[in-house]
């Protein structure tokens, strides 16, 4: 059986991942959306670079644009991390999406897996600043196979300097005794179906944590249908992201499940940028994606869904602890703001597909 090991604060997990990098025997994969030069990106560096000149294969893959923009005030200096990097024996690759200047189809997954017995998932690319946010992050141990070691080569492959004759057959990824799931972008969206799957599947509880709550018309209603049956939804969102025509938008999404008696908490601490969701037969799913159209169509992404009671009570503990920095919103929270304020909501959820 797998073991999950859960990590709801930051630099925990960072530590964990330090650790748990240095017990490398043959091979290390690491995705991110970012990796940016810092404390913890310099430590976590003095390791692959360790494990390289041991003869372990580290390899490393980031996003082109998530290097550029993550911090954009770091630019220069993560450029000559990666090629610190480099020149210590580190494959580093740079996802470069395969259509020009393609604002979608981004590298999104954010993995770092250790051999065939490790694997690290979960909202948290690498970076000081993810240390102040509150994100949710997990390890899973057990005799999991080379399942993320050729994801990592399937996704390079899709890039536009990478090996396009890299097959994968995603209908079938086994990670041990949980399942990974794919966002493969245009091509398939196997994760929104696993979070559509357990949202219908509840009886009594659903509990969804997510930075964006820009859900499409079929899974809101899903939500919606299910909190009118009586099934308790819970959401937690965060109240800010980076993206203020996100934050403008979800006051529709929002009401709509409100209205319909589901239970919506805005998260007002800095931010919060878990994604995972679990109901009450134990069945979590946990990765990158958020719940919005770029992380079920457009970009790479990756979720486990595990069955693990222990696990979804560890979470519910957690969500349940954030409830104190959180505002609970009711119909009347939406008719209390002013008319321009909704009318912007209006018009930016109008465009949510593509925020």
């Amino acid at each position: 059986m797998n073991k999950h090991t859960l990590f709801v604060n930051v630099q925990d997990y960072y530590e964990d991942l330090v650790t748990q990098l240095a017990t490398a025997q043959n091979s290390i994969s690491m995705t991110y959306l970012s990796f940016d030069s810092g404390v913890w990106a310099e430590r976590i560096s003095q390791v692959l670079i360790t494990k390289a000149g041991a003869g372990v294969q580290v390899r490393l893959m980031v996003d082109e644009f998530g290097q550029l923009l993550d911090e954009p005030r770091h630019v220069l200096e993560n450029h000559a991390l990666l090629n610190h990097l480099r020149s210590h024996g580190v494959q580093v690759d740079v996802y470069r999406p395969a259509a020009p200047l393609g604002i979608n189809n981004r590298l999104h997954c954010k993995f770092a897996a250790i051999d065939d017995c490790t694997v690290l998932i979960g909202g948290s690319n690498i970076g000081d600043y993810y240390t102040t946010w509150t994100d949710t992050n997990l390890r899973v141990d057990g005799s999991l196979g080379n399942t993320f070691h050729r994801v990592y080569d399937f996704v390079f492959g899709h890039s536009q300097n990478g090996e396009a004759n890299c097959h994968l057959d995603t209908n079938d990824l086994r990670v041990g005794d949980d399942r990974l799931w794919l966002t493969v972008p245009r091509q398939r969206f196997d994760i929104r179906d696993a979070l559509l799957e357990l949202i219908l599947s509840a009886d009594k509880s659903i509990f969804i944590r997510t930075w964006y709550f820009l859900p499409d018309e079929e899974m809101l209603e899903a939500l919606c249908t299910q909190a009118r049956r009586g099934v308790q939804v819970n959401v937690l969102l965060s109240h800010k992201t980076r993206v203020r025509l996100v934050d403008l938008a979800n006051h529709i999404h929002v009401q709509k499940l409100v209205i319909a008696g589901g239970n919506v908490y805005r998260f007002t601490g800095r931010y919060m940028h878990s994604k995972t969701a679990w109901n009450d037969h134990g069945d979590v799913v946990l990765g990158s994606a958020n719940l919005d159209a770029h992380s079920m169509r457009h970009n790479f992404e990756s979720l486990l869904k595990i069955n693990d009671s222990k696990l979804a009570r560890e979470l519910q503990h957690s969500f349940n602890a954030d409830l104190a920095t959180s505002s609970r919103q009711k119909p009347e929270s939406y008719l209390a703001r002013s008319l321009a304020g909704k009318a912007l909501s209006h018009t930016c959820s109008l465009a949510s597909p593509w925020l």
